[in-house]
């Protein structure tokens, strides 16, 4: 087998990846690219600016900003994926393992795919290299050292996104494990927000930043190399760094095959000595729902309860979204209007991020086990309400674990607000209940619940979130017009009361709806949540 990677096998996986997704996608596929379109255009405006500012800067500026505009690359570029609880796309190994391909080849393919979580920062680099070779200030330095030199970081960053993401995706894999090391990097990409809020004075900030320029850094050595500041030794670092993270990378990549073999006896070991904390709440509401509800809601909190990737969405509602609106109370905030209903805005948030595992995509989980409640005699409305219940239920916990939580950092809470934060998330979810139903039917997804970082929605019902979301949370905000204009709480409560009544309603229509679309559209759901991916995963 040869040593070299075979690029035409790279090649023919990406490229059947690309068919078998613009095949499932189909006419959706247009809201995508038109969202695509938008974001990387806003990158491509802003490279032309990086360009402009660079081929202009003096050569103070470029010494002065070159490295700290490397450091936001790399920084942009290894946190991103995180930031956003997807990992990016990946190598599916257990169903490429049986092919003769060697591991250069695959390891090749792995390093290749990081290029879809920097996409934005390839353009910034473009935009540095042609600003670089357009400078009057670097006509001593020749243009193969500044292509050679940003080459080289850009190897450094994929080669280490590989190995991180490998190293992550063992350790989301581990039950404990998975929960601290998402709050750790929950935190970590947090910290900047709540130093600011801290009130850390501005010198000090520059200080902090000021350190990403020491020579011994990657980016500070990319940087000196391009801009011909001590080339040989700056040229000397960047390969003692392309060598430990080749070296890490390789090594992280090569546990991650040997361990995918072990995956599946992992998970039940993990499994057996759980302690089902979902079997006691599930016996308490059997014994206030009817039947066939009652089982139906218990499977579904047994089912929820026990996916890693819920976990882990779960534990990112409590954590991320209570600390990207903490920064804006602390300190002066506290008496401002978003202090006011701090607890209303974080529970609302994160009743978004649970929706993409739970009632965006209702039978997700479910996959090819979906086809049975076709087949037992149980109405398919009860289906949908019942699982519509256990997602309640979940989200009712965040809520309280968000009001505990913010509590325990003394952010203004207090016995009004977590009864408001309950009445708000409640009247949201009939809205978003409503539209979840419909998409669960009429764009189904297969969730694998042992991989953290899969998506739940398809993503051409995710553009239309965009639109959606704002229209659910509108009955509640005039709720709270209502309060700002007649200055009384009864008014807030009257509205809200006649927004729940609203929202009844439209759950209603919905639900008749839905199960109507599913009735007559069995089988492309069924075919849908049936379809394995293929060996190339994308988030």
């Amino acid at each position: 087998m040869s040593r070299l990677p075979n690029f035409g096998i790279i090649a023919a996986l990406l490229r059947a990846q690309w068919l078998s997704t613009r095949l499932f996608r189909g006419r959706g596929s247009v809201f995508s690219w038109a969202i695509g379109a938008v974001w990387y255009g806003v990158w491509t405006v802003l490279a032309l600016v990086v360009q402009d500012l660079t081929a202009s800067a003096s050569s103070q500026q470029l010494e002065r900003g070159l490295a700290p505009t490397l450091f936001f690359v790399f920084a942009y570029w290894q946190l991103s994926p995180l930031v956003s609880a997807s990992l990016g796309t990946s190598l599916d190994f257990r169903k490429l393992l049986v092919y003769p391909i060697s591991h250069n080849t695959l390891f090749a393919a792995e390093v290749s795919l990081r290029l879809t979580t920097g996409a934005e920062m390839l353009l910034i680099l473009c935009g540095l290299a042609i600003g670089l070779l357009r400078s009057g200030e670097l006509a001593g330095v020749s243009a193969p050292r500044i292509l050679i030199a940003l080459g080289g970081f850009t190897a450094f960053n994929l080669l280490l996104s590989a190995g991180l993401r490998n190293l992550l995706e063992r350790l989301l894999g581990r039950r404990y494990v998975r929960e601290t090391v998402v709050l750790g990097i929950v935190m970590l990409t947090t910290l900047p927000r709540l130093i600011l809020a801290s009130g850390m004075r501005l010198g000090r900030l520059r200080d902090v930043l000021s350190a990403t320029t020491y020579a011994a850094w990657p980016w500070a050595a990319a940087s000196g190399w391009a801009l011909g500041r001590g080339p040989v030794v700056s040229a000397l670092i960047l390969s003692g760094w392309l060598t430990a993270v080749y070296l890490f990378s390789r090594r992280q990549f090569e546990r991650t095959l040997q361990y995918d073999a072990q995956a599946a006896r992992a998970n039940e070991n993990a499994l057996a000595g759980q302690v089902r904390w979902t079997e006691t709440l599930s016996h308490l509401l059997s014994r206030c729902l009817p039947e066939p509800i009652s089982p139906l809601v218990q499977k579904e909190l047994h089912t929820i309860g026990r996916s890693p990737r819920f976990r882990m969405v779960f534990l990112m509602g409590c954590s991320f979204s209570l600390l990207v609106w903490l920064p804006l109370v602390l300190g002066r905030g506290r008496s401002g209007t978003v202090a006011a209903h701090f607890l209303a805005l974080v529970a609302a948030y994160s009743l978004t991020m649970l929706g993409q595992v739970s009632y965006w995509n209702a039978f997700g989980f479910d996959r090819a086990a979906a086809q049975l409640y076709f087949c037992m005699p149980v109405p398919f409305a009860a289906v949908l309400a019942a699982k519509n219940i256990a997602s309640m239920v979940f989200i009712l916990l965040e809520v309280a674990a968000i009001a505990g939580v913010s509590y325990l950092f003394r952010a203004p809470v207090t016995l009004q607000a977590v009864w408001e934060a309950f009445l708000v998330t409640l009247v949201a979810a009939l809205y978003m209940f409503a539209v979840g139903n419909l998409s669960s039917v009429y764009y189904p997804r297969p969730i694998d619940p042992d991989r953290v970082s899969q998506g739940g929605a398809a993503s051409r019902f995710q553009v239309l979130l965009f639109f959606l979301y704002p229209l659910a949370l509108l009955p509640v905000g005039l709720a709270y017009l209502a309060r700002y204009a007649f200055a009384s709480p009864a008014a807030f409560y009257l509205v809200l009361a006649f927004a729940a009544a609203i929202g009844a309603g439209i759950y209603r229509i919905a639900l008749d709806s839905a199960v109507a679309a599913a009735a007559s559209r069995r089988e492309e759901m069924l075919t849908a949540l049936t379809t394995g991916a293929g060996p190339i995963l994308s988030d």
